[in-house]
């Protein structure tokens, strides 16, 4: 039971970070650039900024992927 729910909270966790990352990165950053008539290069500082952004995001993505596939796994074997 307990590690059930310290598989789900890691989940929910991680899914709501991803969440508000894109939300962050893609709609703000997204609407900033358009208002404004920039690059996301510019937005978010220059290049390796920007790079890191996304490192970021794919991080976050893969850590949801690997804590939801844990959960699974827990929640099979009961």
């Amino acid at each position: 039971m307990k590690k059930k729910m310290s598989s789900t909270l890691l989940f929910v966790c991680c899914a709501v970070v991803l969440l508000l990352s894109l939300r962050q990165s893609i709609y703000i950053g997204g609407y900033y650039a358009d208002m404004y008539a920039t690059s996301a290069s510019t937005v978010y500082g220059g290049d390796i900024w920007l790079i890191m952004d996304w490192l970021r995001l794919a991080l976050l993505a893969i850590a949801t992927l690997l804590s939801g596939a844990k959960l699974l796994e827990t929640l099979m074997k009961e």
